[in-house]
Order: structure tokens, then sequence, then C-alpha cells
């Protein structure tokens, strides 16, 4: 087969589906040599797609909107044509409407619909125009979660045989190896003195980061030797947090990293006493499963698909209820033996996730959908 995926959407910065189509196209270069890969990729993402098999050939193209969009829906089909492609693979949502081959998406989410403030004005219209086209469009669609498939058959109203379920896997350098020295310079870099509740995840709404900001002034009186460290980028709640940490009486115990990069994130989870992830909507909710797997006690949410991660080795709160979540967080901090027992179930859960599974079972949809096709 000749298989094309679209990687324009992945940036410098690698967020949510950046890091699927990297680890999937990493994973697939490693256990397909049979199969042909053509992956269209921009100059700031074409980093993350090296090393690969000689079986695959990067494409560069502009990641500028709106030309983008103009070319995946009238230039791409073209060239997908005239380079004979037998499935063509769009993992961010949208595949052309002028369909020239079989084609698969993948939809992480429905926030275009349930949480459209977090996006820009563009995006939101862009979502929320071509999904519904391109779920249609599509010969199967990959949800990445039970919950996200529910959302796609309740909101958009896909068919509930189209939807595959093709779970998240793990990076391999989250595990719960500590280098002592390693964490000493994540203090020294990011001035943090404290022990660490740790928070992973843009700081918008619906990440819900002032729930686990008020939950941490509950517990300050108590827990004065810990700080809140929130990582993520600078969302559309970032100021509004920051003008009320005054009256909250934690300005300085709340630290905000930023965007932090791959190299230093399994050190921070390393770091953490507990991580808390309070998020009111997620496809998948890849940061639980990344604190897991380095051995850190998790607190989460109760709604979308943060129990389908977290099965019996998280505590699920009801996100909005901050005296329930500084509850929760109480029990872990002073309880050692539920620490133990949520960092052994936590580790063991992790293990049930890879992205070497997630790519044998997309490259099983692949050989699927080409099939029927031919």
């Amino acid at each position: 087969m000749h298989i094309a995926l679209n990687a324009l959407f992945v940036h410098r910065e690698l967020f949510g589906g950046g890091i699927y189509i990297q680890n999937l196209v990493r994973e697939l270069s490693r256990i397909d040599a049979e199969n042909r890969y053509t992956v269209y990729v921009s100059e700031a993402g074409a980093s993350h797609f090296q090393g690969l098999g000689p079986n695959f050939h990067l494409i560069h193209r502009s990641q500028r909107r709106p030309m983008r969009v103009l070319w995946e829906q009238s230039g791409l089909p073209l060239e997908l044509r005239h380079l004979g492609v037998d499935v063509y693979h769009g993992p961010g949502y949208v595949v052309p409407l002028w369909k020239v081959c079989p084609q698969i998406t993948t939809v992480h989410d429905l926030t275009a619909y349930l949480y459209p403030e977090t996006h820009d004005f563009f995006s939101s219209c862009y979502y929320r125009m071509l999904m519904p086209w391109s779920v249609k469009a599509a010969d199967r669609v990959i949800a990445i979660s039970e919950s996200a498939k529910s959302d796609l058959t309740q909101l958009l109203g896909v068919p509930t045989e189209k939807v595959c379920v093709i779970h998240h896997g793990k990076d391999e350098r989250f595990t719960p190896h500590r280098d002592e020295s390693r964490l000493a310079r994540l203090r020294t870099k990011y001035g943090i003195t404290k022990k660490v509740i740790l928070f992973v995840g843009g700081i918008d709404l619906r990440k819900n980061p002032s729930s686990l900001v008020r939950a941490f002034a509950m517990l300050k009186s108590l827990h004065k030797s810990h700080a809140l460290v929130l990582t993520g980028g600078f969302g559309d709640h970032y100021k509004s947090i920051c003008a009320r940490l005054r009256e909250w009486g934690v300005e300085d115990d709340v630290v905000f990293p930023g965007y932090v990069p791959g190299e230093d994130l399994a050190d921070f989870y390393r770091l953490a006493e507990v991580f808390v992830y309070p998020s009111l909507y997620e496809g998948f909710g890849l940061p639980v499963l990344e604190a897991m797997a380095c051995g850190v006690p998790v607190i989460t949410s109760n709604v979308s698909a943060m129990p389908e991660v977290a099965g019996d080795a998280a505590i699920l709160v009801e996100p909005n209820n901050v005296m329930d979540l500084a509850a929760a967080i109480e029990r872990v901090l002073a309880d050692t033996a539920l620490r133990q027992d949520l960092m052994e179930k936590g580790l063991r859960r992790s293990q049930l996730f890879s992205w070497k599974k997630a790519a044998c079972d997309t490259l099983d949809l692949y050989r699927k959908v080409a099939a029927h096709a031919r």
C-alpha cells in the first residue's frame, strides 16, 4: 500500500494532536517496512519526523492559514491521485471533501462544539463547518477513547460501526526512574524550592486550573512546604487566575513554568508528590497516563474520558467541587499507604497503553479500508 498522512498541524512545540501523530508515525516506521508512506510536514514540525525508515518520504508544505486549508481541500486531492495513494489518513479532524481514495480521519475530541471558546474564531468556524462533512467523507473514523466515540455518535450522528476506538499510548520517556541530579537541575532551572503538587496542561477554562488553585489555597495553611506547579501554555484563563492569586493568599506558592519541553516534562512528573488533573472535558487525557507511567499518585475528574484512562488507579472527583478536590489532595498527601497503592496501580494501569499497540491497530485499519475499497 501507499499511505499518506497529513502532519501539517504539528508545530515546533508538541501538544496533544501533535504528540499523537509524531508517535504514530514513529511507531509505524518501526513496525512496517513493507508499505510506502508519504507524510506531509511543515518546516516548523519537520524536526519531529527525523530518523524514519527508507519507506517514509516527507513532503514539505506551508502550515500558514488560510493557504493550508485551501490546499488541503483542493491541491491535496490532486496530489493524492497523482501519487497513487491507496489510503489517506487525516489525523487532525478533517479530510478532503473531494474524495479520490479511501480516507480515515482521527477525531480527538468535540471541543469545537462543547467548548468553542477554547478555539480562536477561525479554528472554531473551520472545525464546526468541516468536521460534519469530513466524518461523512471518511471511510472510517478513529476516536481516541470510548468517550470520544460517544460524543461523535451523539453530536455528529456518526454510525457506531463507522468509528474505531484506538487509545493513545505513553511515550517511552515516561518511566518512574528518578535521577536526583536531573531533578536538582530542574528545580534550579524553574526556581522551584518546595515540594510539588503538579498540573500539566494549557491554562484555559476547559482544563479547569482555577478549581485546583482554589483547592490548593484551602490547604495552604496545612501544607506550607508545598508549591502548586501549573505547566502548559498560557491560555485564556491565565490572566484571570493570576489576578486572584493574592486574593486567595497563594501568590508566592503557585508557579507557572509555561510550556515545558519533553526532556523536562517526565522529570516534572517524577518530582511531584501528587498529580492533579481536574479537567472538565478530554478526548483522552494524556497527562493522566503520563503521570501514572512515572509512578505519581493521580487525582483526576470523574467525567468524559478520564475514568476510562485512569480505571481504578486514581482518585476520581467531580471537577467543579472544590471541597472534594481539596479533600482528595489532603488524603493523598497525608496517607502514605494510599500514595503507595495509587503509585503501584498507576504503573500497572499505564502498561495497558502503548504507542506500538496504537500503531498496530491503525495499520490494521489501513489494511481493512484498502481491502474494502478493492
